[in-house]
C-alpha cells in the first residue's frame, strides 16, 4: 500500500511523536475529503440541473466545472490517505475501504462526465 500512496517504506511503521494530534489532523482532512465529494454530488445532481437553466445556461456547459471538482475530490481523498499512511494511523485500513469506495464513485463520474463531453 505504500507504494500505491507514494508513501516511503518506513512511514507506516508505527505513528508520529505526536500521535493524537497528527491521527485528528488525519481524521480531519479526510472528513472535509468525503465532505467535498458529498458536496459535489449535491451540487452536480440536484442543484445544477435546475439552477443553471433558470439563470440561461446550458446544463452541458457544467461538465468542465464539475470534471475539475472530480479530479479535486479525487486528489483531497489520495492526499488523506497518503496522510493516514505517513503517520501510521490505526484505522488506516478502514478508512480505506471507505475512500476506496468513494475514488470509485468519482472515477465511474468521471469517466461518465467526459463521454457526455465528448458526444456533445
Amino acid at each position: 500500500m505504500t507504494r500505491l500512496l507514494l508513501v516511503r517504506a518506513g512511514a507506516e511503521s508505527g505513528p508520529a511523536p505526536d500521535g493524537a494530534a497528527a491521527s485528528r489532523g488525519a481524521e480531519n482532512a479526510l472528513t472535509a475529503s468525503l465532505l467535498f465529494s458529498g458536496a459535489r454530488c449535491i451540487l452536480q445532481y440536484a442543484l445544477l440541473p435546475f439552477l443553471l437553466p433558470i439563470v440561461g445556461i446550458a446544463a452541458d456547459a457544467t461538465i468542465p466545472i464539475l470534471l475539475l471538482i472530480n479530479v479535486v475530490a479525487m486528489a483531497s481523498i489520495f492526499f488523506s490517505l497518503r496522510r493516514f499512511w505517513t503517520i501510521g494511523y490505526a484505522h488506516r485500513w478502514r478508512y480505506l475501504v471507505v475512500a476506496a469506495a468513494a475514488l470509485t464513485l468519482l472515477a465511474a463520474f468521471t469517466m461518465y462526465d467526459i463521454v457526455k463531453l465528448g458526444a456533445g
